[in-house]
């Protein structure tokens, strides 16, 4: 099981290390989904495929803002942790991937 921060290691900070890192564990959580669940209903509930790439470690997908909004409510994030959230994913989504997600926003999901 790739550690939840192995798909960002260009994030430094320990409160944004910490951020991330939560994020991650709750997407692991996801009773009865788990990362590999959660990606494959994105792919096949969604009316465009989200999944731009994957690695051995990370699922690098574009999706709508509704899904960054549910992940805010479920971490019980304020307005100011969510746009970080998203500007560290997008950072890493651009560094690792070497382009912008396109039409959407950037998620990144380690792999179990």
């Amino acid at each position: 099981m790739a550690e939840p921060l192995a798909a960002f290691p260009d994030v430094e900070g320990e409160d944004d290390r910490a951020l991330v890192a939560r994020h991650q564990q709750v997407v692991r959580d996801l009773e009865g989904v788990g990362v590999d669940g959660l990606v494959y209903e994105y792919r096949t509930q969604f009316h465009r495929d989200p999944l731009v790439t994957q690695t051995g470690t990370a699922y690098f997908l574009a999706v709508r803002g509704h899904v960054w909004d549910e992940f805010g409510e479920r971490m019980g994030l304020d307005d100011g942790e969510l746009a970080r959230l998203k500007e560290l994913h997008a950072e890493q989504f651009a560094a690792s991937v070497g382009e912008s997600p396109g039409q959407g926003e950037a998620l990144i999901l380690t792999k179990e």
